[in-house]
């Protein structure tokens, strides 16, 4: 994303491919292809193809309620620590227009205000951000995507604490830069620089604001951006002055302290015994939640080359490749390929599961060393590692294929069997066709033969997919030069279903039916369904017994739908009140549901199952451990038959009940004449009913 936003901060879009973009980050194509399709709609907008079919991206502009900013990928690559994290939040300060603390910088990076304001002036002194005036005594900040071209911030023009590491042979400052200028530092800012930067013009840091401290209680970076840069560079000629182990700021090393420094205590407390290698300090790293604590890198405890600190799934992978991570000697490194291989590992958990992971991560690393010929082989481990060993060789079209072996079962891949053995069946076809029609030629002269009509079947073939990918390709234009007639007649669709008045109540532009109209039809279903359930407790020959029901359940459901409406005071509107009121006639239709349940478990049918079940259960008392066992099971098949009983009953009445009243809404629809007939018919129905029950 960051990528994009640099290509496009002129004309605001990005017309730069995916293969553009992959070699300007150092990744292969089909990673900045997925990344993009992570972020396409959310980050990144992908407006329209250009006419040689590169789409033109732009990073989505962040909204009102957003509280983010776009970074450069200038600042991401060459910042990292507690310099980008200072580096961000006076970003999105800086872009609401409020000035930065020391004091909220820190609050915000989980850091000291000292540390903070201390990050902060080496910012300005590089050229990442500039001052501008303050606000309450605080400073304001205009932040920079690139440093500014012609500020002197190279390390080797005024002292810094990091070069209290500087080893014996790099010569000391004032030994090489006295009396002269070194115009090479100068192309770090900007080509052909005609100016030249005096020595005495770099402001000086002071040194008494760190504390002293030994060095070898500075903790090392552990960052692969920062890892390029932790050496000796040369300039046009001139030393970077950059020492080949970089101390950080807040590492509390001055100038000077590399004297009184003895030796270096181990992580285990032990110092290391006379041509041990040191174990390497940990590095403190803030935790996401910003609240100050640390945590410390588990695999930079272990010696250099050693697998030992490791998890036990990256010990478990990294075993066939061990030789080629001793080899390995940055921390930096080592922390990134461990990341990686985590990554792969999780890949890889979502066929195998978490447990098998490892083993099968080990097998493919297996596979590829074997393939390249061995570690000795190897003359690269990171880039191995990135690009041949970590990756996925999906060899077909399924997705769990690896190197022709499936991930989640761990066998051969039968769609790489299927795709070989048709391979092999053309060739048979073919060399029979040639022994047809060259019975008596020679060998040499047959092999020939055959090998034209392979060239010939692979290029037809060749030809038979481009033609296959221009059809889908003529597709997707027909399909995209016929979205606009399509959307329009959705839209049309959309606007015609829309227009339908309510059928209830007429109310223009509602659909067919109006939020209100529709919580009263819910409501009236809902009480109807309540007056159903209540009426399979009842004989439903008897006429005052279901009157009286009927009246009971409506009275309660609408005692609850008016006791659920919304006070008088808070005014509510007619929409509120009907959905309360269809909220209401819900809960309560599901109270007599669980009514009718209960009395149609204590019947005597219900009553008769839950015996039967309960003298089956106690002749199997002899199986059980104990007396109380054998009484808790009796209850539960007793309890389990009475209410399975219930369930029964309810859903042959309700069956009843509903076949009675469409009968009657069927007889209110006749004509006088019919209607009295027709009554006299269901009750004939209602009473054989009643017998039947």
């Amino acid at each position: 994303m960051t990528a994009v936003a640099d290509y496009g901060r002129r004309s605001g879009s990005c017309w730069a491919s995916n293969r553009t973009l992959a070699v300007g980050l150092g990744l292969h194509e089909k990673t900045v292809a997925a990344a993009l399709r992570l972020v396409e709609g959310e980050l990144v907008l992908a407006e329209h193809h250009s006419p040689t079919g590169t789409l033109s991206r732009r990073v989505k502009p962040v909204s009102e309620d957003e509280l983010a900013v776009t970074i450069s990928a200038a600042a991401r690559n060459r910042l990292s620590g507690y310099r980008f994290k200072v580096y961000c939040a006076i970003s999105v300060r800086s872009d609401l227009g409020q000035s930065a603390s020391a004091a909220q910088l820190a609050q915000a990076c989980g850091m000291t205000p000292e540390g903070a304001r201390t990050t902060a002036r080496d910012l300005v002194t590089e050229g990442w951000v500039t001052r501008d005036g303050s606000s309450g005594g605080a400073p304001k900040y205009v932040v920079h995507p690139v440093p500014l071209a012609g500020v002197a911030v190279q390390l080797g023009l005024f002292p810094q604490p990091q070069q209290s590491a500087r080893p014996e042979a790099v010569p000391a400052l004032d030994e090489v830069t006295e009396g002269w200028f070194c115009t090479g530092q100068m192309a770090l800012f900007g080509e052909d620089a005609e100016w030249e930067t005096p020595l005495d013009s770099a402001p000086a840091t002071p040194l008494d604001r760190l504390p002293e401290a030994p060095l070898g209680s500075a903790p090392l970076t552990g960052h692969l951006q920062q890892a390029g840069v932790n050496r000796q560079l040369t300039v046009d000629g001139c030393l970077s002055r950059v020492a080949v182990t970089l101390v950080t700021r807040d590492a509390g090393a001055r100038e000077g302290a590399s004297g009184r420094a003895q030796s270096v205590v181990a992580a285990g407390g032990r110092s290391p015994l006379r041509g041990e290698q040191p174990k390497i300090a940990a590095v403190s790293r803030v935790t996401p939640s910003g609240t100050g604590g640390a945590r410390t890198g588990r695999w930079l405890d272990a010696p250099v080359g050693s697998v030992f600190g490791l998890p036990q799934g990256l010990r478990v992978a990294l075993a066939p490749a061990v030789g080629l991570w001793r080899r390995l000697e940055r921390s930096g490194t080592r922390e990134f390929i461990a990341s990686q291989v985590m990554a792969e590992l999780r890949r890889v958990s979502v066929w195998t599961g978490p447990a098998a992971a490892p083993a099968a991560l080990a097998l493919r690393l297996t596979r590829r060393l074997d393939r390249q010929g061995g570690p000795s082989r190897v003359t690269d481990p990171v880039g191995w590692f990135l690009s041949r060993g970590l990756p996925q060789g999906q060899v077909c079209a399924r997705t769990s294929c690896d190197d022709g072996i499936r991930l989640d079962t761990g066998s051969l891949c039968d769609t790489c069997e299927m795709r070989l053995v048709d391979r092999r069946a053309t060739r048979k076809v073919l060399v029979s066709e040639v022994l047809t029609l060259l019975p008596g030629a020679g060998y040499e002269e047959r092999q020939a033969v055959i090998e034209e009509h392979l060239r010939d079947h692979a290029r037809a073939h060749a030809e038979r997919q481009v033609a296959a990918r221009e059809r889908a390709e003529a597709q997707r234009q027909r399909v995209e030069a016929d979205r606009p007639a399509r959307e329009a007649a959705a839209a049309a669709a959309e606007e015609a279903r829309v227009a339908v008045p309510c059928a209830d109540c007429g109310t223009e532009r509602s659909a067919g039916l109006c939020g209100i109209c529709w919580c009263h039809r819910e409501a009236r279903s809902a009480i109807a369904a309540a007056v159903s359930a209540m009426l399979t407790t009842v004989n439903l020959c008897d006429r005052d017994a279901v009157s009286a029901l009927v009246r009971e359940v409506r009275d309660g459901m609408r005692s609850a739908m008016l006791s659920a409406r919304p006070a008088r005071e808070l005014a509510p509107d007619a929409h509120a009140i009907a959905n309360s009121d269809m909220l209401a006639a819900k809960n309560r239709s599901a109270d007599y549901r669980n009514h009718a349940l209960v009395l149609l478990a204590g019947s005597p049918k219900a009553e008769q199952e839950a015996e039967q079940a309960a003298d089956v259960r106690r002749r199997w008392a002899h199986r059980y451990a104990s007396a109380a066992d054998a009484r808790q099971a009796v209850a539960d098949a007793a309890n389990e038959a009475r209410w399975r009983t219930a369930m029964h009953l309810f859903t042959e009445r309700l069956r009843q009940v509903k076949e009675l009243r469409d009968r009657t809404r069927s007889a209110t629809q006749q004509p006088a004449a019919n209607r009295a007939s027709r009554f006299t018919a269901a009750l004939g129905t209602c009473a054989a009913a009643g017998r039947t029950a």
